[in-house]
């Protein structure tokens, strides 16, 4: 009976060592096992030296990324500053136009009162004259009966020409008087024109500039994700040499424990007694079943990992918060400064220096609404439920796609108006209908608080 257990020990042995026999033979004519992982070793090396490049190159282009979106941003608060600038002057315009409208309103009720007083002149002299000609108020004087009659005469005819000479002096005044206003007028709104002219062109170069920065953002970050797909691709091939390297490191260690027992083996069978042999074969089939353990072990400690991520939900229940928002945020409207990447420290918020998303997040924890701290407009996004622009109300986030899609958010108060910090103003209330906000709006709303 021990006989038959050596026997089989020793089959199992020189079967494990079998089991390599094909591969072995197979690479004898081609390349050893050793040789192999030479090779992986070295092209690990270079996938991961290839990894580095590829990292330097991301980083790189991350740089390059943000320089570009602080120029982009850089160009789109002048953009702002611009529209803004041409939003006061129409209105100066407008009003300049209102006031031309109602000096011309003047001129006309002017030039009625000019003609009346021609007519009152020439029935003056109408009246004194009883031939025509130059000599009318000589003849009046000469008809005198008397004396007295005569100074009577001389003093009336006196009167009559000084209060036509006034009537006269008061039209030429009126006259010279709207002609400078007039001329005051126009000069204005040349001067006006021509500014809006100027500020349309600026606008217009500004926004080419910013379709051209956009342009270029959008090949960086398509350079980007071409070498972030790479980098995985790396990665993936570096694990794969890896697990490759692990597999020629086992085989070879395999290989040489397959060996050695299958020598032990030999050995043992020309000299070892049957009770020895009992021994072999017990210890043989306890190795295998350590490595059989060890498979167990290694495939129980795969598991599976994911991440969920949570969309935003909206405050329900608590209506009054959006008029306390409203409310704090309002009262420092054109008294705080904007600042990039302000409001992130409590020096900030005690000095009320804020940007976009900061001054929205604290104006709603001023009435109990969190919205997170820190972050950016990004963060805003996952916040709340979205809405359609059509369904929007007060309280509201307003996004606007500036220097970058969803780059600058505002709190929306209801008829076309939305609170915001802006580079241009600082906190201020602006139009949705502003030429820069309704080009800038695409239609992104969340509402925080139902």
């Amino acid at each position: 009976m021990k006989k038959k257990v050596y026997a089989f020990g020793l089959a199992s042995v020189l079967g494990t060592a079998g089991l390599f026999t094909p591969f072995m033979n197979e690479n004898a004519s081609a390349k050893s096992a050793s040789e192999q992982k030479q090779e992986v070793q070295k092209k690990r090396s270079e996938v991961d030296s290839s990894i580095d490049s590829k990292r330097r190159e991301i980083a790189k282009l991350q740089e390059e990324q943000q320089k570009l979106e602080e120029k982009m941003k850089e160009l789109d608060e002048k953009a702002l500053a611009t529209s803004n600038k041409i939003e006061d002057k129409e209105a100066e315009n407008k009003k300049l136009k209102e006031e031309v409208a109602a000096l011309k309103k003047e001129i006309k009720e002017t030039e009625k009162r000019i003609e009346e007083r021609s007519k009152v002149i020439k029935k003056r002299v109408r009246s004194l004259q009883e031939s025509g000609g130059s000599q009318s108020y000589i003849n009046v004087l000469l008809g005198a009966q008397s004396f007295g009659d005569f100074i009577s005469r001389a003093t009336a005819v006196s009167t009559i020409v000084d209060a036509d000479k006034d009537l006269l002096d008061e039209q030429e005044k009126d006259k010279n008087k709207l002609e400078k206003a007039m001329s005051d007028l126009n000069t204005k709104l040349d001067e006006i024109q021509k500014t809006l002219a100027d500020l349309k062109n600026l606008k217009k170069d500004l926004d080419a500039q910013l379709k051209e920065q956009d342009n270029l953002s959008k090949q960086l970050q398509a350079k980007k994700d071409k070498a972030e797909s790479e980098l995985n691709d790396l990665k993936k091939e570096s694990g794969s040499l890896t697990k490759e390297e692990a597999a020629l490191a086992k085989k070879i260690a395999d290989e040489k424990a397959a060996a050695a027992a299958a020598a032990k083996a030999k050995e043992e069978s020309a000299k070892a007694k049957t009770s020895e042999s009992s021994s072999d074969s017990g210890s043989v089939s306890k190795s295998n079943g350590s490595s059989d353990n060890g498979s167990s072990s290694s495939s129980k400690a795969r598991k599976s990992s994911s991440r969920s991520y949570s969309s935003g939900s909206a405050v329900s229940n608590n209506g009054s918060a959006i008029e306390v928002a409203i409310s704090t945020g309002s009262s420092i409207v054109g008294r705080s400064p904007y600042k990039w990447g302000g409001g992130r420290t409590q020096a900030d918020i005690d000095a009320r220096r804020f940007d976009c998303s900061s001054f929205v997040r604290w104006a709603y924890a001023s009435a109990g609404v969190e919205l997170g701290f820190g972050g950016n407009t990004d963060t805003l996004l996952g916040k709340g439920r979205a809405v359609s622009p059509s369904s929007m109300k007060r309280g509201d986030l307003v996004f606007f796609d500036t220097y970058k899609t969803n780059g600058h958010v505002g709190i929306y108060l209801g008829n076309g108006q939305f609170l915001n910090d802006n580079s241009s103003r600082g906190v201020s209330i602006d139009s949705m209908s502003n030429p820069y906000w309704r080009a800038h709006f695409s239609g992104v709303v969340r509402r925080v608080v139902e």
